[in-house]
């Protein structure tokens, strides 16, 4: 039997697209608009498929991976035969970033309904991820008679955006225009799933909708949990490959982790100018920091930064760190995350799972409205910004792009070792097993009454 043939025997069908990015089995970190939504993706896809659903995850393709050269066309079944990526085309052989997505959404609709005509069978349910996919859902089900529920995940809104980005980049990232956008989908969904409160609300004061659904990001507990450090004894050889430290000299430091694509809404800048601050407190931090030269200005601008300040010896620049992730986050003794534009905060909740602390910008909502605990206590900060840390159980919160308040967190959470690994063990409670997809996906299901074999 063919994976096809296989695929086409299972249980109730859903279309899970995710239009933009370059989406795989396995994603490949850094790419452009490739990140944590494609990872929420294939975890909530592998949570349907052992509730018994059988998924098509659909993704423009037609252009050559960035990395490997590989086109990007046809449809891959994984080899369990429950899955498959679609890889739909609109004629243009390149990639397109999301914000430009628009102008290409009739050919995809036009092509994914040519190729899902070629199914023996049809589909239950559409979940679509972010305002294009949901733009291709509601397209499709015009074109199809609409027989399928859409419900839509934004991950992130266009409202959420302009709040958090210098108003300069506002034409350019056409942010009006996905507002508009997201506005008239609303008006044609089924329902909508809110990933963090932060969405919801956003989604009721900006756009005055209620949102019905919640599923927030959620951790593979089987990947992401504490480790002794004799599990993890090939990460200090690996971290030794990409810096001039020995891997005896990389265990004895004291480890900041940051991990996400480079983009300036990161603030990976901020991070790197509070290390060397955290050096003027207490010796020996190394951060350990994910950014990829194919950002181009993003990348030189960061690495202008560490140069600048003369911390080629503090930091380890990495590039793709997939399959070392789990040990990465196990040996860390903080992660830190600036970033201002997150819509949950994935890889602080990986960390977390792991067992270790996070320090974390206020706009990152899994860390502020989960990892603080019930009551964080208030510290004033002294700078010319003002404001205040949120010191909490598993975590503390930072105001956005305060380099002196990120130094003052990150210092308190490395000098200390019994409060540290107390936020660690806090930081694990809170998460797992509340934030795992096989809880957290029936849940949802439940909410929208749907099983493998019959949806309402």
């Amino acid at each position: 039997m063919t994976g096809e043939e296989q695929f086409a025997e299972s249980g109730a069908h859903i279309l899970m697209i995710t239009n933009h990015g370059v989406h795989e089995w396995s994603i490949t970190p850094g790419l452009t608009d490739t990140g944590g939504q494609n990872v929420y993706v294939n975890q909530f896809t592998w949570a349907l498929v052992d509730q018994g659903y059988r998924v098509t995850i659909v993704n423009r393709g037609g252009f050559p991976h960035p990395v490997t050269g590989t086109p990007l066309v046809g449809t891959m079944v994984h080899p369990t035969g429950r899955a498959r990526i679609m890889y739909i085309e609109d004629g243009t052989p390149a990639f397109v970033r999301k914000e430009d997505m628009n102008e290409h959404v009739p050919s995809l609709v036009a092509d994914l309904r040519s190729r899902l005509a070629g199914d023996t069978f049809g589909h239950d349910l559409i979940i679509s991820n972010y305002w294009d996919a949901g733009k291709i859902g509601a397209a499709l089900n015009d074109v199809t008679g609409g027989n399928a529920p859409h419900i839509w995940i934004p991950h992130s809104l266009g409202a959420l955006k302009k709040r958090n980005v210098d108003p300069a980049t506002w034409a350019s990232l056409r942010i009006d225009e996905r507002i508009e956008h997201e506005t008239e989908l609303l008006q044609r969904v089924d329902g909508t799933v809110a990933t963090s409160s932060s969405i919801r609300e956003i989604l009721q004061e900006d756009y005055a909708y209620q949102s019905q659904f919640f599923l927030p990001p959620c951790v593979d507990a089987s990947r992401y949990h504490p480790r002794k450090r004799d599990e993890c004894a090939a990460i200090w050889g690996f971290l030794a490959a990409h810096s001039h430290l020995t891997a005896a000299e990389i265990g004895r430091r004291r480890i900041i982790t940051e991990i996400s694509r480079t983009d300036r809404t990161k603030r990976k800048e901020v991070l790197v100018r509070a290390l060397a601050r955290v050096r003027e407190r207490i010796p020996g931090p190394l951060l350990v920091m994910a950014l990829d030269e194919r950002a181009g200005a993003p990348y030189e601008e960061v690495m202008s930064v560490i140069r600048d300040l003369e911390l080629e010896g503090d930091v380890i620049v990495l590039g793709s760190v997939w399959d070392q992730l789990p040990c990465l986050y196990a040996v860390s003794a903080v992660y830190c995350t600036p970033s201002v534009m997150e819509g949950f905060g994935m890889s602080a909740q990986e960390a977390a799972a792991s067992g270790v602390p996070v320090v974390a910008s206020d706009l990152v909502p899994f860390v502020r409205e989960h990892l603080l605990g019930a009551g964080p206590r208030r510290e004033p900060l002294d700078g010319e910004r003002g404001g205040e840390l949120l010191v909490g159980d598993g975590a503390i919160v930072v105001p956005a792009d305060d380099v002196d308040g990120f130094a003052r967190a990150l210092a308190t959470v490395l000098s200390d070792d019994v409060r540290r690994e107390a936020m660690g063990r806090s930081a694990f409670a809170i998460t797992v097993p509340s934030f795992t997809w096989a809880r957290r996906t029936q849940d949802l299901l439940d909410a929208l009454k749907i099983s493998p074999d019959v949806s309402t």
